[in-house]
């Protein structure tokens, strides 16, 4: 409760808000004196109190009614003016925001319209690009007309006797599909064997033969061009003997090959008697078969590019010497006959008719390596058999092509064929089928090119 000092302070104030009335008039400010100067008189000092009391409170809610009246009719402009700054900045704010989202929008926008108009040109170059870098050419013989589906796997490797009764071939002058690389060396009994190389085994001729046994001479080379090796029988090892046949070489090289004595899937072989002559002459390969035969025995398809030959293709038709070579013939030892080849000036061709039929290579590679001689039974043990090895040491050689030949060192480096000129510089083949005459440096092997 309010001491007299306080009562004294607040009629003090009281007497203020009253004079501060404009609307008081004169009569008013008379009683309001008389009031005064009589208050004192008319109540008792606790009276007095009550009466100060009641008035300060009266005139505190009277204070609240009026501020508030007076904030509705009259804003006081001070007080709002933070808030209308407040309100102007948060919408400068608001509109610099739109219009930078506005602004991203349409760059965005933009940028779509552009790609989607520019994206077909770009996929265009990128795919001629890559055509470009990887074209699909055959690896074996440098042709670009190669079978899409076919590039990045493996060849194939088949072997095809060279009797007198197996010739001519079947499939080894083919006008469509013919061998693209086709080796020929020694075997036994002063005959060759050979083996038909295809890149694409899935466009081998419908026949092809006559098929025969493997060697491990054979196994060893189609190994220099990671292919599937596919034969009619095999040669093997005696125990007793010197001799390593081609069942232990499989086993040990871990070749990937199906052996018509043992396969037990499709009808990839049969026999073909037309020509009246004995059963092992008869033996043929169908070549419709070949893809499903490889995918039933679950063999790898892709090719390991650094176990796959290839040779250096010129690009454009061209001759690797100065030296002319019309004619060609290698004698393989000095117990074999000898292959001739003659080259054409009109379809610049090496041609050889020794097989009984016309057989033309665009190229003529000629391999000298050590050989030996091993004698052992023959499968039925009734006679002593002299089978030739080959021993893949590397040597000389020759390479002959569009009419022309060259003198070439070759040997094989981590698994792979090299051939290279006298110099040591790498060696162009031209574009086309290659014939590979492998024969013996040290036991009567020949050949003049002339």
């Amino acid at each position: 409760m309010p001491d007299s000092q306080e009562l004294d302070d607040i009629l003090n104030e009281i007497k203020s808000m009253s004079s501060d009335n404009p609307d008081n008039d004169a009569k008013k400010s008379n009683v309001a004196k008389s009031d005064e100067l009589n208050i004192n008189e008319l109540f008792s000092q606790p009276e007095r109190k009550q009466r100060a009391e009641n008035t300060v409170e009266e005139k505190k809610q009277e204070k609240k009614t009026n501020n508030s009246k007076e904030g509705k009719k009259m804003p006081d402009k001070k007080k709002n003016a933070p808030k209308k700054n407040k309100f102007a900045i948060f919408a400068a704010v608001a509109i610099l925001a739109i219009v930078i989202i506005s602004v991203i929008v349409f760059i965005a926008k933009a940028r779509v319209d552009v790609e989607e108009t520019t994206a077909p040109a770009v996929t265009v170059t990128q795919a001629e690009v890559t055509e470009a870098e990887l074209p699909k050419v055959n690896p074996l013989t440098g042709s670009a007309d190669f079978n899409e589906k076919a590039v990045g796997r493996r060849p194939i490797a088949c072997v095809v006797e060279n009797a007198q009764a197996a010739r001519p071939q079947w499939g080894i002058a083919d006008s469509t599909n013919p061998p693209d690389i086709i080796v020929e060396g020694e075997v036994e009994g002063g005959e060759t064997r050979m083996l038909f190389m295809y890149a694409d085994y899935t466009a081998v001729p419908s026949q092809i033969g006559p098929m025969r046994s493997a060697r491990p001479p054979y196994i060893k080379f189609s190994e220099l061009f990671d292919a599937i090796f596919i034969h009619w029988g095999m040669s093997q090892t005696k125990k007793g003997t010197a001799y390593i046949g081609a069942n232990t070489v499989f086993r040990q090289d871990n070749v990937d090959h199906i052996n018509q004595m043992t396969y037990s899937g499709v009808a990839l072989f049969g026999r073909d008697s037309s020509r009246g002559v004995s059963s092992e002459h008869t033996g043929v390969l169908y070549g419709a078969k070949i893809e499903e035969a490889i995918k039933g025995e679950g063999f790898r398809t892709e090719a390991d590019n650094s176990h796959y030959t290839k040779f250096s293709f010129a690009q454009e038709e061209s001759r690797v010497s100065d030296k002319d070579c019309s004619t060609l013939a290698l004698t393989f030892s000095s117990r074999t006959r000898t292959r001739d080849w003659t080259f054409s000036d009109e379809d610049k061709m090496y041609h050889s008719s020794d097989y009984k039929t016309d057989v033309a290579r665009k190229n003529l590679l000629v391999l000298f390596d050590t050989t030996e001689y091993i004698s052992k039974p023959n499968y039925k043990g009734k006679y002593t058999e002299v089978y030739c090895n080959y021993n893949l040491a590397g040597g000389d050689g020759k390479l002959a092509t569009n009419g022309s030949v060259v003198d070439i060192k070759w040997s094989v480096e981590n698994g792979v064929l090299v051939i290279k000129d006298a110099q040591g510089n790498n060696v162009n083949f031209n574009v086309g089928t290659t014939w590979i005459g492998y024969a013996s440096s040290n036991n009567g092997g020949s050949v003049t090119a002339e």
